[in-house]
């Protein structure tokens, strides 16, 4: 006997969740992935994803949850850049120039992170954290925008003593002169105390491991100038050091940066490609894991029987195109998109009032024009920081009204459009929009077939100059106005 699948009212669900993890609730359904394993075992400290791919709910699930790893969350939105530019090593090369301050910036933290669970500790290096934070920044906790700030570090036989060059030192001037070039090799020499003192500390409370999570590298950012790059670079080379040189202490220390991969696809230093190919992980998903995540989301609201087939009625939007794939399709392959389009679907559904509710075709359908509302506005988020004409170029697109169309035809519309203070060309324009998805370009085969090659798909294909047929993504369809060919 054929078994049928028992729907699942929605009608009390306010929504699949929110689209953005720093407001949601993502710990109660948090989906356990690789990415996960990978950072709790040391094997990664760097990772990279587009904006909504998912780097917060990691941070969040690791400086929230309940594991057994001690986590802090550094979050840099409003970090002070402009005093750490002051605190540069200028006997370093330009690449190197950041990492010293970086390194005590982590010391700090990864000594204030061990303090704070090992209350009332009195051994050695318990005194001698909690002296240095004492006499330098007036007690034992201390926000990430204050590490810098002082204008010398005062040292003691309380706290820490390092020596340069066989002189103890007394204080650690963080001002400099253009001419001083001992600020690097002072300051290295306070944090391998600092780091020390917190590995002993860590490995008698019996810690596991200690984590930071550097998170919202990005806020700020319009134009990633040349010194931010040499600050964020700076960052990744003091994570790695750190990692490598407490890794046989008996207490691994894992600082972890998150980082948007066009942000990290714009540095260059010597060793960035053996980070990107050893070191670091890129936040993909598929329509798999996409399905996982929300399974998981919706036995966290609904219940342990819900699925998505039981949410959603049983029937096929056009020819084999289901629900799922129509909706995949629209989105950036992101969890905020599908949760986004989800919730647009539910707002629809709401409006009839049959019960049990739930999502039918006609919800998915009438669902689009708010979704790529919501897709046009997470695009200039992203893009009108480097680009803010970026939209001439859409109008351009909606000026030929038709999902795909030639190059010859984008340059005459988007010449007609492109304003004075544009300084895109139409070949940047193109280039960029594919740089973002929002256009992908037709790629033969040698077997005489093509496809589309669009940046969020097809990553390794980068972009073809003289590509001369281009489609616009399926989620911009309904706000710039187009039409199937």
């Amino acid at each position: 006997m054929a078994t049928t699948t028992r729907a699942i009212s929605l009608r009390q669900l306010d929504s699949f969740g929110d689209v953005a993890a720093e407001d949601d609730a993502v710990l109660e359904y948090f989906l356990t992935t690789d990415a996960v394993t990978r950072i709790k075992n040391g094997e990664v400290f760097l990772v990279l994803g587009r904006k909504g791919a998912g780097k917060t709910a990691l941070v969040r699930h690791f400086a929230e949850g309940n594991g057994k790893g001690l986590s802090r969350r550094l979050n840099l939105a409003g970090y002070p850049w402009a005093i750490h530019a002051q605190r540069i090593d200028r006997g370093s090369s330009d690449v190197e120039a950041y990492v010293s301050s970086w390194r005590y910036l982590i010391a700090v933290q990864l000594a204030t992170l061990a303090l704070s669970r090992t209350k009332g500790a009195t051994d050695e290096s318990a005194k001698a954290i909690r002296q240095f934070l004492v006499d330098n920044y007036g007690g034992e906790t201390l926000q990430i925008d204050d590490v810098l700030k002082p204008s010398k570090l005062r040292l003691s036989s309380m706290s820490f003593e390092p020596t340069v060059l066989g002189c103890k030192l007394v204080t650690v001037a963080l001002d400099r002169t253009s001419g001083d070039n001992k600020f690097g090799a002072e300051l290295n020499a306070l944090s391998d105390m600092l780091l020390a003192a917190t590995v002993k500390l860590a490995r008698k409370a019996g810690a596991p491991s200690l984590m930071l999570h550097f998170d919202e590298l990005d806020q700020g950012i319009s134009t990633l100038t040349e010194e931010r790059a040499r600050m964020l670079s700076g960052l990744v080379l003091a994570v790695r050091a750190v990692r490598q040189s407490c890794k046989d202490g008996g207490v691994p220390l894992k600082p972890v940066i998150y980082l948007r991969s066009d942000l990290w696809d714009k540095l260059a230093f010597s060793d960035k490609n053996k980070i990107t190919e050893k070191m670091s992980l890129r936040l993909e998903w598929d329509s798999e894991s996409l399905l996982e995540l929300v399974t998981t989301r919706l036995r966290a609201k609904l219940g342990p029987g819900a699925r998505w087939d039981t949410i959603t009625q049983n029937e096929q939007l056009k020819s084999s195109n289901n629900k799922w794939t129509f909706i995949l399709s629209r989105t950036f392959l992101r969890p905020r998109d599908v949760i986004k389009f989800m919730n647009s679907a539910l707002t629809q559904a709401k409006k009839r009032g049959e019960d049990p509710l739930v999502i039918t075709n006609p919800d998915v359908v009438n669902a689009r024009e708010q979704y790529s509302n919501y897709l046009k506005a997470e695009l200039d988020d992203e893009i009108m920081a480097h680009w803010p004409q970026w939209e001439e170029a859409l109008q351009a697109c909606s000026g030929i009204s038709t999902m795909t169309f030639q190059r010859a035809e984008f340059e005459k519309q988007y010449g007609q459009r492109r304003s004075s203070n544009n300084p895109f060309s139409a070949d940047e324009a193109l280039e960029t929009l594919y740089r973002f998805s929002v256009i992908g370009y037709e790629r033969r085969s040698g077997y005489g077939g093509s496809s589309w090659a669009f940046q969020y798909t097809n990553p390794e294909a980068g972009w073809d100059s003289r590509a001369a047929r281009f489609k616009v993504h399926l989620g911009l369809k309904e706000f710039a106005k187009l039409r199937e060919d």
